[in-house]
């Protein structure tokens, strides 16, 4: 192998997974996955994207609150 190759092969343009949910998604759903939320009080997850869930136990945000 030559060190132009690349030893994994690469898939069309198929996204990395998201950096705060893991993951894998498409052009329909870019917004929910890079665009900041300004959600309010809670400092762990002000301007995190929708995805994001906030594990924070005293989070009111009702974008980011964790519903596990």
């Amino acid at each position: 192998m030559w060190m132009s190759q690349s030893p994994v092969p690469v898939s069309g343009h198929e996204p990395p997974p998201c950096l705060y949910c893991g993951e894998r998604y498409g052009s329909h759903d870019v917004a929910r996955h890079t665009e900041p939320v300004h959600c309010g009080p809670c400092i762990t997850c002000v301007d995190k994207p929708a995805c994001y869930e906030c594990r924070l136990m005293y989070c009111v945000c009702d974008v980011h609150r964790y519903r596990g």
